[in-house]
């Protein structure tokens, strides 16, 4: 073997260790600064995801959020010094890192663990994605098989049931997708596939969530947002004649939608949705 083959292995390791090195500082910097202003009740964290985090995963926080309850960020709803000051990231897999801390110093039960996934744009590590606090720590891309595009998916008008699983198919994986233009997606599939009533149910039920003050509560889904985690899991039952039942597994808990279609004008729509 040569010297020069043996120089450029070398000079490749190295490349490829500063760069996980520098990712992962770039986390824990990211990490550190926002604990220390959830700590100080600073408002400047959103400054700060906009320097380390994608455009998408910031919209998807927000989702993330009144989805669980908590902050999906740090895992928590306020912080202490005890969790910044055991602060740690770890490399996990290819472009995933584990983040942890411990809410008491010296006792191990109080880990938190919050596995996410970067992105290089421009030559800029950014926080492309965070596993979702009700599926704890898992992580893998073999978990997001549907997070890059939708276009396998649309809707089946040759029965019934078809319908119904191709649309719900499609709209799940625009959530998935996690595209710029998603929120416009998901108007489009409800505009095309629901009657009046549904799109008024629909409004309704949104409404009446944001009365609450939590913003973006989508009846079709039963929630606030739908993960790529989720998918696989997503199940559509007949219970008869024009009555279905949607179910999907966001981690340890089971979401459940009553769906009614009609047919009409040589096609199938969503005519009631409840919860």
């Amino acid at each position: 073997m040569s010297r020069s083959f043996l120089f450029t292995i070398v000079l490749l390791i190295c490349s490829c260790l500063t760069g996980y090195s520098e990712d992962l500082e770039e986390i824990k910097n990211f990490y550190k600064k926002y604990m220390i202003n959830v700590l100080e009740y600073n408002s400047n964290n959103e400054t700060l995801c906009k320097t380390y985090m994608t455009d998408e995963m910031i919209s998807k926080v927000q989702r993330m959020g009144n989805a669980s309850g908590g902050n999906p960020i740090i895992r928590a709803q306020d912080m202490n010094s005890d969790a910044i000051k055991t602060l740690d990231v770890r490399k996990i897999s290819d472009d995933w890192y584990m983040v942890s801390y411990l809410w008491k110093e010296k006792d191990s039960t109080t880990l938190t663990e919050i596995p996410l996934k970067v992105k290089h744009i421009n030559g800029k590590c950014k926080i492309a994605y965070i596993t979702p606090i009700e599926n704890g720590i898992q992580y893998g891309d073999e978990l997001l098989s549907h997070l890059e595009d939708t276009i396998h998916y649309e809707t089946d008008n040759t029965s019934e049931k078809s319908f119904i699983e191709s649309f719900y198919k499609s709209y799940t994986a625009t959530y998935c997708s996690m595209s710029k233009d998603m929120d416009q997606k998901l108007s489009e599939l409800r505009l095309s596939n629901m009657s009046e009533k549904a799109l008024e149910q629909f409004k309704n039920a949104e409404e009446e969530s944001l009365y609450d003050g939590l913003l973006g509560y989508d009846i079709i889904i039963n929630n606030f947002d739908f993960d790529c985690m989720w998918f696989k899991s997503l199940k559509i039952t007949e219970l008869s004649s024009n009555k279905y039942l949607v179910t999907y597994q966001a981690g340890n808990h089971m979401l459940k939608i009553n769906i009614r279609t009609e047919y009409r004008d040589g096609r199938y729509f969503i005519s009631n949705i409840s919860v």
